[in-house]
């Protein structure tokens, strides 16, 4: 919260690590300079790790007006073929240097920044907030841990198929992620280095976790006659409803008319097939997962000896 608050002040001193430098930059490679390698009034952070190994290192201790010969090589992976694994130079002028100003850890920060009325308040806001976010990621573990536990137990059949087939949905599903975030299939398989086919086989094993965690839900569900209806879906939407200012039955209303009802009575059921499956199990100690080898959840042990 201090650094989002903070505030950049030219320093009247050369440059080091943590500061904020504007810089110009050519680079060259065997005294030609390369495509890709100049830049005008670029900031930099020193130590922010954006450029090259060793390349902001060397700028430490360089004053505003300084010009400066920055030896470097690329790592062998570098994306750009024709420079990995290059030693190449870089003319940089250091235009400007500003240090950044943190403000005061007070109770002025607190209600300048979040509200509060003390620091105190703040910091217990925050800790309360870090609690609750460790320990719904402890659930989500505890959860998964015994449904796995079951899932060890049950035999279970998926056709490879199928495995691909949630594989490549997998895949697409990511590849749309990605899209939103202004990086194109063939940008995301240049920065891994990897191809599709690898990177496909790659998704198989979490693919076929979630079609056996799937069939073991579906199974639980049949077993225990599981039937959702619009009032336990209603009570489900409720939350969501609240986070988007709207009521639970126009939610309804939209799952029915888009045809995904069916859909969300399933969801809601298996939901309910994983609450049993967690109910039924049972943690132990740290100390007895360990010599067991078996999942745990540290905020839930059971009674010696269970």
């Amino acid at each position: 919260m201090r650094e989002r608050s903070g505030t950049l002040e030219t320093a009247d001193r050369p440059a080091q690590m943590g500061d904020f430098t504007v810089i110009d930059f050519l680079g060259k490679k065997d005294g030609v300079p390369f495509d890709g390698g100049e830049g005008r009034d670029f900031p930099l952070e020193l130590g922010s790790g954006r450029f090259i190994p060793g390349f902001e290192e060397q700028l430490q201790g360089a004053s505003a007006g300084e010009e400066r010969v920055v030896e470097v090589t690329f790592p062998e992976d570098y994306q750009a073929e024709h420079l990995a694994g290059e030693a190449v130079t870089f003319e940089v002028t250091v235009k400007e240097v500003k240090e950044k100003k943190l403000p005061e850890l007070d109770d002025e920060f607190a209600e300048t920044a979040a509200g509060f009325d003390s620091l105190d308040e703040l910091k217990e806001d925050i800790a309360s907030r870090l609690r609750e976010r460790e320990e719904e990621r402890i659930e989500r573990a505890f959860r998964d841990a015994a449904l796995d536990a079951v899932v060890a137990e049950a035999t279970i059949e998926i056709p490879d198929a199928l495995i691909e087939a949630r594989g490549k949905e997998l895949w697409d599903r990511m590849l749309h992620q990605l899209s939103h975030q202004g990086i194109s299939k063939e940008i995301y398989l240049q920065i891994s280095q990897k191809t599709e086919e690898e990177l496909l086989a790659e998704a198989r094993p979490d693919a076929e976790v979630q079609l056996r965690r799937e069939a073991v839900l579906k199974a639980i569900v049949e077993a225990e006659k599981f039937e959702i209806s619009d009032d336990d879906l209603l009570e489900a939407l409720a939350p969501t409803a609240e986070a988007q200012q709207t009521k639970p039955k126009k939610l309804l209303e939209r799952l029915k008319s888009s045809g995904r009802i069916d859909e969300a009575r399933e969801d809601l059921a298996q939901r309910r097939a994983l609450d049993l499956v967690t109910d039924e199990a049972v943690a132990i100690s740290v100390a007895e997962a360990e010599k067991q080898g078996k999942p745990f959840t540290p905020e839930r042990e059971a009674e010696p000896g269970a």
